[in-house]
């Protein structure tokens, strides 16, 4: 293990010095596109706003027109991992009463964290407005400033849980326990070729809505997928009518905390633990799949919140029956006394929320028509369709504990 951990180390400082040495010479021998800022969701915790944003390169991918071709989108998908960062780039920022200045760190991010200025209208809107703009980049060019804008999540005080949702291979089919079908499906589909899970969609807005209605319980994505993939995940949402919300990725890259080598359970833990502390008065529920780790990490998380767990709802993607560690897990979350609910859909999932006074009476019964509707349509379904999607009749629901 020690080896292991000095071999990346030394991986990751080599990539370092090659992309100062590569960025550098593209500012000297000016090979630089025009940048372009991306912004990313926010929430309000505590009367402070959280977001943030890259700035990067453009390379024609972001607001690209969907294809049908493999070979594009392998193509896109190349050059969206292949980011160019901006470094030292300056954003300029206004939101709730506030404004101020951020700059991009090496790998083109940058975070706020303020105070704001001005209580937002929680009991009336959801999402309150922040206004970004590019100001400049070092190396680069001027340019007319680049204008964007983004959203933070502001959660009423009717809001009666938080929903915390994992995204491959529980809204979004990615294959995500094996890797070759994972990179296949990642590669070679647009965010219009993605198939979100029967069900999922109405689902997840009934939960937003709760027994209140609107956007009342905010919902936050919680992924060790990277930003790189972010507008594409965003434009899913939207394309497919899944309530938005902040998401909580990871930088692409090789060190410690990185989407290539870092430690997927730890992300996790660290992003639910960091929205408990954001949100002390409200539960929780948790979403996600029995293909990675989402079992072990949940049931770590109901080890150390107890009660504040409302639920646990894993989506099935193991047609040969659970493994042993998923099982285990479970059985920890069960004799915790948080119920947990397993199957291929989440419709088991949806009549336990419907028990537990979480949604409307009647959500199950809506639940399974909108699940056999989904399965329907895509039947007609006119994109590269992805690879392993499973007919939602495959198994049987399970709901365990209660």
């Amino acid at each position: 293990m020690r080896g292991e951990r000095l071999a990346l180390a030394v991986v990751s400082r080599l990539a370092g010095l090659w992309d100062d040495a590569r960025y550098h010479a593209k500012i000297r021998l000016g090979l630089t596109s025009p940048p372009i800022l991306l912004p990313y969701r926010g929430h309000i915790a505590h009367g402070r706003l959280h977001f943030g944003g890259r700035v990067v390169e453009d390379e024609g991918i972001v607001g690209a027109e969907p294809t049908l071709s493999r070979w594009e989108n392998l193509k896109r998908t190349f050059r969206r991992y292949e980011t160019d960062e901006i470094r030292e780039a300056e954003v300029a920022w206004q939101a709730c009463g506030r404004s101020g200045t951020a700059v991009t760190d090496e790998q083109g991010f940058f975070e706020i964290e303020v105070e704001a200025g001005a209580e937002p209208a929680q009991a009336e809107r959801p999402w309150e407005e922040v206004r970004l703009t590019l100001l400049k980049a070092k190396g680069y060019a001027p340019f007319e400033p680049r204008r964007e804008t983004t959203w933070l999540r502001s959660v009423s005080p009717r809001a009666d849980y938080v929903i915390v949702s994992d995204i491959d291979d529980t809204i979004i089919e990615t294959g995500a326990r094996n890797l070759l079908r994972h990179w296949r499906t990642v590669a070679l589909n647009s965010a219009e070729g993605r198939v979100a899970f029967p069900g999922i969609a109405w689902f997840y807005r009934a939960l937003c809505a709760g027994r209140d209605g609107g956007e009342t319980n905010p919902i936050f994505y919680v992924s060790s997928s990277p930003w790189n993939l972010y507008d594409l995940i965003d434009d899913f949402l939207t394309l497919r009518e899944i309530p938005h919300g902040p998401m909580m990725l990871k930088d692409f890259g090789l060190d410690a905390k990185k989407w290539l080598t870092g430690n997927h359970a730890d992300h996790k833990l660290a992003s639910v633990a960091h929205l408990m502390d954001s949100y002390p008065d409200l539960p929780f529920l948790l979403i996600g799949d029995t293909g990675q780790s989402d079992a072990a990490i949940y049931a770590e998380l109901v080890a150390r919140h107890g009660r504040r767990i409302l639920a646990v709802f894993l989506r099935d993607v193991t047609p040969e029956g659970l493994m042993p560690g998923v099982r285990e897990a479970v059985a920890r979350i069960e004799a915790a006394g948080v119920p947990v609910t397993t199957g291929p859909t989440l419709e088991s999932a949806s009549r336990l929320a419907e028990e537990l006074r979480l949604v409307e009476p009647g959500t199950s019964e809506r639940m399974a028509r909108e699940i056999v509707s989904d399965g329907e349509k895509l039947k007609d379904w006119k994109w590269p369709r992805p690879f392993g999607l499973h007919s939602p009749e495959r198994k049987a629901e399970t709901k365990i504990g209660g």
